[in-house]
């Protein structure tokens, strides 16, 4: 009679076990983040005397980009996306070389069907360089509100953090500022 109590006793405590894994396991599918990192490109160079205005990053740029590798570097990314311009491209060039991935252009004026394809994405985190103009642009298209309608052109140490938290089929959105690297002047 004993070994039939234990082996009940047994098998009640590892059922239950189940249902708390299986219950965890629906609740973490039911709610899950997407992350989005969205920052302008770094300073770039002046630019030359042409009507080139497809210029690289300064050298102050280039520090700025290996600061947010830094400060990247340990987070799980799905994808990097950066516009057709070099500046975009390059801030976001030591991070892509740190985590081994490539980055996906896109064009700069169609950053609401990026910004629109990303947020329905459930569970992963991506990094979006952009330009003054767009980047506040990007974050009201999907229901936010940054502190300002446009970067201010001297200002490129911020650091916009999108959580989109999915629960019950529903997202809830919520905007994080945050600055990274030297400030701006």
């Amino acid at each position: 009679m004993g070994k039939i109590f234990k082996l009940a006793y047994s098998y009640v405590h590892y059922s239950r076990i189940l249902v708390a894994i299986s219950a965890l396991f629906i609740l973490l599918s039911a709610c899950s983040t997407t992350t989005l990192y969205v920052v302008r490109h770094a300073e770039k160079a002046a630019p030359n005397n042409t009507m080139n205005t497809d210029v690289d990053l300064s050298p102050a740029g280039q520090a700025r980009a290996r600061t947010l590798r830094d400060s990247l570097k340990e987070r799980t990314l799905g994808a990097l996306f950066a516009t057709q311009y070099k500046r975009t491209y390059q801030t976001l060039e030591p991070l892509a070389q740190a985590k081994n991935m490539t980055i996906v252009r896109y064009q700069a004026a169609s950053y609401n069907t990026l910004i629109d394809s990303l947020a329905r994405i459930k569970g992963k985190a991506f990094t979006i360089a952009g330009h003054s103009n767009t980047v506040p642009g990007m974050l009201r298209h999907i229901g936010l509100q940054p502190s300002m309608q446009e970067i201010p052109d001297s200002i490129y140490n911020l650091l916009f953090v999108v959580s989109i938290v999915w629960k019950n089929g529903q997202r809830q959105l919520t905007l994080t500022e945050k600055t990274y690297g030297a400030p701006s002047p």
